[in-house]
């Protein structure tokens, strides 16, 4: 499970951003930070030192023609 973000912390963040939380938005920008954080904490468990880079690149096709 993920380290949970006390309010402080959040506000913390804001402030280093040069964003003001206060009363209930700093309530729920928290909740909503804590439940992205736990939602991501299956990703801890994939092993990617195992498994070497490979460059996305952008699809350009198409890229040269005039749009209709």
């Amino acid at each position: 499970m993920a380290r949970v973000l006390d309010p402080a912390e959040v506000e913390a963040m804001a402030a280093a951003l040069r964003l003001t939380l206060t009363g209930e938005d700093l309530t729920e920008v928290t909740h909503r930070l804590n439940a992205l954080l736990e939602a991501l904490t299956p990703l801890d468990a994939l092993v990617l030192d195992e498994v070497d880079p490979v460059p996305i690149l952008p699809d350009v096709t198409g890229i040269d023609e005039p749009r209709a």
